[in-house]
């Protein structure tokens, strides 16, 4: 058993959300996000795969970043294997580990806990976790709670709100 750090509820191990308080029981706090070295942007339209970018990696042989199409601000997703996308809310208890409130998330109809972005072994996945407004990659609708095989310079859509994927793994 796990206990949440919130409300003291006793919860089996694996569990993602307490079921008393809702508060997430694996990495519980947000990670903070940043913007990336300049030189890691390139000028580049929206139709083409941007370079691989140059930089520091993480322990798992990726470089991880998501680049924000409207504001060209790159997000980097560093020491992780796995992020939950959306925006926060006031008074919310479940908190997103990437929040996009700052990128007009809600305007764009992204969900709280919109999407989740998992790095395995054989590649980056992409999963839409039930969100109202739908998850696409290229254009392409994701069907719920099913992985996605994401790779560089793929333009994920959350509700209204573009994203495009900056990665770099190890051959």
């Amino acid at each position: 058993m796990i206990e949440c750090p919130n409300c003291k509820q006793q919860e089996f191990v694996g569990t993602l959300f307490c079921s008393e308080c809702g508060v997430r029981l694996v990495h519980v706090s947000p990670v903070p996000t940043g913007t990336a070295l300049k030189e890691w942007t390139v000028q580049e339209t929206i139709t083409t795969k941007p370079a691989f970018p140059e930089g520091p990696e993480v322990e798992s042989g990726a470089l991880l970043g998501l680049r924000v199409i409207s504001s060209g601000i790159i997000l980097s997703l560093l020491g992780r294997d796995n992020y939950t996308l959306g925006r926060a809310g006031k008074g919310q208890a479940i908190i997103p580990d990437i929040d996009l409130g700052q990128y007009d998330a809600y305007d764009h109809g992204v969900s709280r806990i919109h999407a989740e972005i998992h790095m395995r072994p054989d590649g980056i996945y992409l999963i839409d976790l039930d969100s109202a407004n739908g998850t696409l990659v290229n254009g392409k609708k994701l069907e719920a709670q099913r992985p996605c095989l994401v790779r560089h310079g793929d333009v994920l859509q959350l509700g209204r709100m573009r994203l495009q994927l900056i990665s770099r793994i190890r051959s």
